[in-house]
């Protein structure tokens, strides 16, 4: 090998380009599956923020146009009650704005009279306190008075703190009731996540963002040429109209991505320039072996030649040397020729996905309760919306935590809203698959020290298997109840199923042993995983005459006993 490197300068030559744009290929093509790979990735971010985004401000929508017909409010600012009767209602008010600005999560809550100043409010405690400001000036709360409604996002004027104003004119046309909603918290989570989300009005001026200090300004769009890095999403919100804009610096995983691409290619060129290298060594070897054959059979033919001249005279000695050429060729040998061909093969893929389908149900809910007139209902189900809506990214976020193994948040939480919450994800599947689900609750609703999101995947895991398990059993029945001693508490979840072969049973809690056609055994596995990373158990007990039954146990919490 080395001798044929060193007599063949040009073969060298051709095997350092081949491997150097094979190198670059591979880098090449490693960068653009990564560039695609983000872009898919913030595109699912994106609708993730977008439908929180816009479940946190109809949420807060509803409130004032709720109050404005609450005939209290109108006795606050009603001139033709009597200024005592005005002045006692609106200290009630502030009271209870108060409390709904805490309930609700509005920062502010307050009436404006029909002049502009404001008579109640929920900060009226505090020094920054909305009470006797004159809000005349601002946009929405003219728009509410000509038109019913307003809404203005601007920097406030006593707090200096920028925000949502949803205003709606009272009914009896006295006042109007405003909320102002703040977004500290949406945009600090913004920030955590390492990327630069901004929202924009129509003017492209930014509202809300994850870099406050470019706040009211107008967003630049992104020079390629500077930053080849950054890949950015976007999409419109119908109300307000405003524009979602998340943009993310791919640098480290491209670059990452691309030493893999390089180091991949680098490999592949070499395997390829070794193998051409060992077969024309193998070839130079066969020609060498001819050559030297050829110059054998002539130099046997010549000295064969001779001797039969010499047995023209001789008999004998024609006959031994006849024989000697005939041993010589028959002594000649085939020479044996070698390839060689290598071929390596790397790859695997894991894609683990759970479907939430509840928001739906709840939405239709909601539009059925708000074409009634039902406003306190639908604030619920909205309610319900949007916690089901956090709750996603939150999975998401557990489930990456799993990954990485993160350290878990552990809280006081109660079982039973841990099986209400499995029960919401997965009503859907539920009546679809026409499966009775029965409650046996603990009145007293114990409660563990644990992260409710893990511990609810463990419930849902174990649900999703018994809805997989009463596929074929008629009158499907699925039973979870709670219960507790004075050590700990656990749940049971019950099916009336087939129930787990004796020959499995051995293996449920090892990985990759799954019954299913498609499964990868990895549910128990992961969910008995999380019990014992919680500090409990997970453990599956027969059903007489058939079915399955899984209990899991927890320490309870404390302040419990």
């Amino acid at each position: 090998m080395l001798s044929i490197l060193r007599s063949s300068p040009l073969l060298i030559a051709v095997g350092a380009c081949g491997v150097l744009l094979s190198t670059l290929a591979g880098g090449a093509i490693a960068t653009s599956f990564e560039m695609n790979r983000q872009r898919t990735q913030l595109a699912a971010d994106l609708g993730l923020r977008r439908a929180f985004l816009r479940s946190e401000i109809e949420r807060h929508r509803l409130l004032p146009k709720t109050l404005a017909g609450d005939g209290r409010l109108w006795q606050a600012v009603d001139p033709n009650f009597s200024s005592t009767s005005r002045a006692t209602m609106a200290v009630e008010l502030s009271a209870r704005f108060e409390d709904l600005a805490r309930s609700d999560g509005a920062v502010t809550l307050y009436l404006v009279d029909r002049l502009g100043t404001t008579v109640s409010s929920s900060n009226f405690r505090l020094k920054e306190s909305f009470v006797g400001q004159n809000y005349a000036f601002r946009s929405y709360f003219t728009d509410s008075i000509a038109n019913g409604f307003g809404e203005l996002f601007a920097r406030g004027t006593v707090s200096g703190i920028p925000g949502l104003y949803l205003a709606h004119q009272l009914q009896n046309l006295a006042g109007v009731v405003v909320v102002k909603v703040e977004f500290d918290e949406l945009e600090r989570n913004w920030r955590e996540t390492g990327d630069r989300t901004f929202v924009t009005d129509r003017e492209g001026q930014v509202l809300l963002t994850s870099d406050p200090s470019i706040r009211f300004t107008h967003l630049t769009p992104i020079d390629s040429t500077t930053n080849p890095w950054v890949v950015e999403a976007s999409a419109d919100l119908d109300a307000p109209a405003w524009h979602l804009v998340i943009r993310r610096d791919a640098r480290s995983a491209v670059l990452a991505s691309r030493s893999f691409g390089w180091l991949t290619g680098g490999t592949l060129g070499g395997l390829i320039f070794l193998s051409l290298s060992v077969a024309l060594l193998a070839r130079q070897r066969r020609e060498r072996t001819r050559v030297e054959l050829e110059r054998l059979v002539t130099s046997r033919t010549v000295e064969l030649r001779d001797s039969n001249e010499r047995l023209l005279q001789e008999v004998e000695e024609r006959s031994r040397a006849d024989a000697r050429a005939q041993k010589l060729r028959d002594d000649l040998a085939q020479a044996n020729r070698l390839a060689v061909l290598g071929q390596i093969t790397a790859g695997v893929a894991h894609e683990i996905n759970q479907p939430v389908a509840a928001i739906r149900t709840n939405v239709d809910n909601a539009k059925v309760l708000l074409s009634r007139g039902q406003a306190a209902e639908t604030l619920d189900n909205l309610e319900r919306v949007a916690q089901l809506t956090a709750r996603i990214g939150l999975i998401t976020d557990e489930l990456r935590e799993f990954s990485r193994r993160a350290p878990l948040e552990r809280n006081p939480v109660r079982l039973a809203s841990v099986v209400d919450g499995a029960i919401l994800l997965l009503d859907s599947k539920l009546r679809a698959a026409r499966i009775s689900v029965r409650l046996n609750l603990s009145p007293e609703d114990p409660r563990v020290l644990a992260n409710r999101i893990k511990l609810e995947q463990v419930v849902v895991n174990l649900v999703q298997n018994a809805v997989e398990a009463l596929s074929d059993t008629i009158n499907p029945i699925i039973e979870i109840e709670t219960a507790f001693d004075d050590a700990n508490a656990w749940f049971a979840i019950t099916d009336n199923g087939p129930g787990v072969a004796e020959a499995s049973l051995q293996q449920i809690f090892t990985p990759f042993n799954s019954t299913k056609p498609l499964g990868l055994g990895l549910g128990l596995v992961i969910s008995r995983d999380i019990m014992a990373e919680l500090g409990g158990t997970l453990d599956y007990e027969a059903v007489s005459p058939c079915g399955a039954k899984f209990i899991g146990r927890l320490p309870r919490w404390k302040i419990d006993r």
